[in-house]
């Protein structure tokens, strides 16, 4: 397979070449493209990244764009143009009834193999779906509300710097809340991207419309509050259910063990939390039960690597089905 990679200096980026490093021997070019032309390292071996122009993705099968939005609009249909399958991992596409948005567990069988532009969806909502699918499937979804956690790396590298070094100036005393504007160190910030008129932020509005596109229930009565956390990695989601019909919590864990890790909330076993699920391809469950409201309300908690699950692994995931649709 000859595979390319748009934004690989990016935290993303880097991930995705770190989980490719085992298909190394079934990989025969490896293209690598920045902004920056930095130095990338692939198995040890030092890789110059390009500069994206007319003609460069020619010859690839597929393309991991990770470049930002404006990136993505201006060079993703270059790459189609040039006969490359292109898994776009920003919101460019996402919304176009005629582009595919995929998370192979829940509607990878949509997938074929043509030279197209795939959304890889938002972070929160890979993870979020990865537990809704499954729930819809065995018992009907009836009303789902969501209330994510958003780790920093999920808004890049340059922000994760920022929250390191703010946090080290208030900890030394360089730097106090009362005179210094500090926007992630030791905070809570209650939106993620601009809030809309209908009091809904952007991460809110993805969440709720690629959840209803990827389940393919575009009737689903969804809600979502988002909240940018200062922690450095993986994203938790405090989900709130309610079923068509009553069901035991060992019908739900039964159902949602082939799709997410569970951790049942009766045992002495360590819950899963978001420094557990980081470094991890996993989707963790926990702390089930239902919230008191009605006999077929529930509420869980949900965690996962924003960028693993969240981003590359699901990327790789895909071209992998996209290769085996091909070889056979």
């Amino acid at each position: 397979m000859k595979l390319g990679v748009v934004g690989a200096t990016g935290l993303v980026g880097q991930r995705f070449l770190k989980i490719l490093s085992p298909f190394q021997n079934e990989i025969k070019e490896l293209r690598l493209f920045s902004r920056s032309n930095k130095d990338c390292y692939f198995n040890g071996q030092k890789i110059q990244t390009k500069p994206l122009k007319e003609g460069c993705f020619e010859g690839l099968d597929i393309c991991f764009f990770s470049a930002g939005k404006e990136a993505s609009h201006k060079w993703c249909p270059q790459a189609e143009k040039e006969k490359v399958i292109v898994i776009d991992n920003s919101s460019a596409f996402r919304k176009d009834s005629d582009k595919l948005l995929i998370v192979p567990e829940v509607n990878g069988g949509l997938l074929n193999y043509k030279p197209q532009i795939i959304s890889n969806p938002n972070c929160s909502t890979i993870q979020l779906v990865m537990a809704l699918h499954p729930l819809h499937q065995s018992f009907g979804l009836e009303e789902v509300r969501v209330v994510s956690l958003q780790s920093i790396s999920g808004a890049g590298s340059a922000a994760l710097e920022t929250l390191k070094k703010e946090s080290l100036s208030i900890l030394e005393s360089k730097k106090t809340y009362e005179t210094e504007k500090m926007d992630t160190a030791f905070n809570c910030v209650p939106y993620i991207g601009s809030i809309g008129e209908d009091g809904f932020c952007e991460e809110e509005t993805k969440i709720i419309s690629e959840s209803k596109k990827i389940m393919q229930i575009p009737d689903l009565k969804i809600s979502a509050f988002t909240v940018r956390v200062p922690t450095l990695n993986s994203h938790g989601e405090i989900i709130w259910f309610s079923l068509k019909n009553s069901v035991h919590r060992e019908d739900i864990e039964k159902a949602l063990a082939p799709y997410v890790e569970v951790y049942k909330s009766d045992n002495d076993t360590p819950l899963p939390h978001g420094r557990h699920a980081s470094g991890k391809e996993s989707v963790f469950m926990s702390r089930i039960h239902k919230d008191g409201l009605s006999e077929t309300s529930w509420v869980m908690w949900l965690v996962a690597d924003n960028l693993l699950k969240g981003a590359s692994l699901n990327g790789l995931q895909i071209a992998q089905k996209l290769w085996d649709i091909k070889k056979h």
